[in-house]
């Protein structure tokens, strides 16, 4: 698996093992999933709704505007994660270490548009596999990338650590 390394403001180097093309495409999945549900709630409510709603229309298109900045608002309020990205252990961050911040989300579900809608990802993935960071053109925009959250910590690398005899503070 391919890493980053970040270095912070200390000049300390952080490594972080960006998230697998797997990992990116299963999270988007997930918040599709997401779509659904949310669409066969609306659909629910229209039909209890019944002619209310055929004659409001535009409160039914006002009910679908969540789901077109779903993935602006989520990494806002969720510091880069969507429930995708929650459930798969993945984020978004700066290349410099910071949180990204509404700019950078911005620009992110903006060029959205082009990576992942109108090529149906297409162009999302050949970024991604070719650019060395794992970005999308999104990305490389907005100076991000998306890193996996989990550790590979074991209990041998904290309590249970042996120390050679020979080893000198």
């Amino acid at each position: 698996m391919d890493n980053i390394k970040i270095q912070t403001t200390q000049n300390v180097d952080i490594e972080y093992e960006l998230a697998s093309v797997g990992d990116r495409i299963l999270a988007t999945l997930l918040d599709y999933v997401f779509f659904l549900a949310y669409g066969i709630f609306i659909i629910l409510i229209v039909t209890f709704m019944g002619s209310f709603a055929e004659r409001n229309i535009w409160l039914i298109v006002v009910m679908f505007i969540p789901v077109l900045v779903y993935d602006l608002l989520c990494e806002m309020f969720f510091q880069g994660k969507s429930f995708g990205k929650m459930i798969m252990k993945i984020k978004v961050v700066k290349l410099d270490g910071t949180q990204a911040g509404f700019g950078a989300y911005l620009l992110r579900w903006l060029l959205r548009i082009i990576d992942t809608r109108i090529f149906s990802g297409g162009v999302a993935l050949i970024a991604i596999i070719a650019n060395g960071k794992g970005q999308r053109i999104g990305d490389m925009a907005a100076g991000t990338t998306v890193i996996k959250m989990k550790q590979k910590v074991t209990i041998n690398d904290t309590i249970l650590n042996k120390v050679a005899p020979s080893y000198t503070i």
